[in-house]
């Protein structure tokens, strides 16, 4: 995991997250450049995906390679993923140490269509390419026993059910008279300890800026990478598992503030199968994180055009220096310095500049910031929509965005002011 060129606290940063990922992972990541701290995509050192109905393609495209790349066939995993929809390839060893993306190449100089066969990327809440991060800080301690954006009452309108994808629940948090907004908020228990780990309380900050937003939610927070163990990430074939169980709760509005960058930025199989077979025709909407690059690239899922994509704003209202923006950002929002619920116990930094710094949290709350934080704003606006107006998912989306200020740069989506108490 070195890096021959660090360089900058940016740089370090993003090195710090790769490698807590990668040790994580127990090895299984892998990035496409030679520094890591420079990487676009990471992905499996072994996994290619590849939809039901290009199988004979690719296994033609296989067989026509040269022998010596690929001693034997890849082994298609037992793993049923979308029903058997999209199948996932292990490579075996290569003989001359080739990557994943290097085996593509290889195909698709071969014949076979780009786009056919797919890394399986990692799609993460922690490391993002060019020294970024989604989130875009570690927790801060606070001061204030408030959240900020500040509870918004809402006495009349139908409950609305909203799922959170995300690293799990404190349910602590939702019997704790400190957070009373989380009452009745339920979820996959992250296991906090005293010793709190990486992204722990992240499904938990954002179930509580849902319910700020919108109190008239049953929130249900579906848990990935529990507790941090995963470092912070999952594979892309693995999430959409994540994703069909979050279905089953018949969510009007999924809120994921995670994502990835992918090979040539090609849309995500995994994520555009999932559509397909389970989110197209449903009341529901998936609002997704944009991502802390500070690029426009795009950012999977929130680029999708049938996801609403969350870029952040800082307190003035300008764009926040970490928020992607371009396709992945459909929408912005506050997304700098946003207070909400933590657990209480001893955090250490991982990440530089303030790696080994011990942060303690005793007041049930934390501040955080980043476009992971900006996105439940947003989700919170739809389905209060929902709420207040009875009308569907989609509808709700577009009247939410419909109310959007255009900012007058052309590279930068539409700005969502926050009518709320305290904002």
């Amino acid at each position: 995991m070195g890096d021959w060129k660090i360089g900058d606290d940016k740089r370090r940063r993003s090195t710090d997250q790769l490698r807590d990922l990668n040790e994580a992972n127990r090895g299984q990541v892998a990035w496409d450049t030679e520094a890591p701290a420079d990487f676009t995509y990471l992905y499996h050192p072994d996994h290619v995906l590849v939809e039901i109905e290009d199988v004979e393609e690719f296994e033609a495209a296989v067989d026509r390679l040269d022998k010596g790349v690929l001693g034997e066939p890849p082994r298609r995993d037992d793993v049923r993923l979308l029903d058997g929809e999209l199948v996932r390839y292990v490579l075996p060893e290569r003989a001359g140490g080739e990557s994943v993306p290097d085996v593509l190449d290889l195909l698709e100089a071969g014949g076979l269509r780009h786009g056919v066969a797919t890394p399986d990327h990692w799609v993460h809440v922690s490391p993002g390419g060019g020294g970024q991060t989604c989130p875009a800080t570690e927790p801060e301690e606070t001061g204030l026993a408030e959240p900020w954006p500040a509870v918004q009452p809402q006495d009349e309108g139908r409950r609305v059910s909203v799922v959170v994808v995300d690293t799990g629940w404190n349910p602590a948090s939702g019997s704790d008279g400190r957070t009373p907004w989380l009452k009745g908020v339920e979820g996959d228990d992250e296991d906090n300890r005293p010793d709190l780990r990486p992204y722990a309380g992240h499904g938990t900050f954002i179930a509580g800026v849902v319910r700020c937003v919108a109190p008239r939610t049953d929130v249900w927070v579906e848990g990935f990478a529990v507790g941090g163990v995963g470092g912070g990430g999952i594979l892309e074939s693995e999430i959409v598992g994540q994703l069909v169980e979050a279905m089953r709760h018949d969510p009007q509005v999924i809120n994921l503030s995670a994502g990835c960058r992918t090979r040539r930025d090609l849309p995500s199989k995994a994520f555009a199968r999932f559509h397909r077979k389970h989110l197209k025709g449903a009341d529901c909407v998936l609002v997704a994180a944009a991502g802390n690059d500070s690029w426009a690239a795009p950012f999977w899922p929130a680029a999708f055009r049938w996801a609403v994509g969350v870029g952040s704003l800082d307190r003035d209202g300008r764009v926040s220096e970490f928020s992607n923006y371009g396709v992945s950002a459909d929408v912005y929002t506050v997304g700098r310095n946003l207070v909400n619920a933590y657990p209480d116990g001893t955090f250490v930094c991982h990440e530089t500049p303030n790696k080994g710094d011990v942060r303690v949290f005793s007041t049930g709350m934390a501040r955080w910031s980043g476009t992971s934080f900006a996105a439940p704003v947003v989700a919170g606006m739809i389905a209060r929509e929902i709420s207040e107006t009875g009308c569907s998912a989609t509808d709700a989306r577009d009247a939410v965005l419909a109310r959007a200020v255009r900012d007058s740069d052309p590279l930068v989506g539409p700005h969502l002011e926050l009518p709320l108490p305290g904002a």
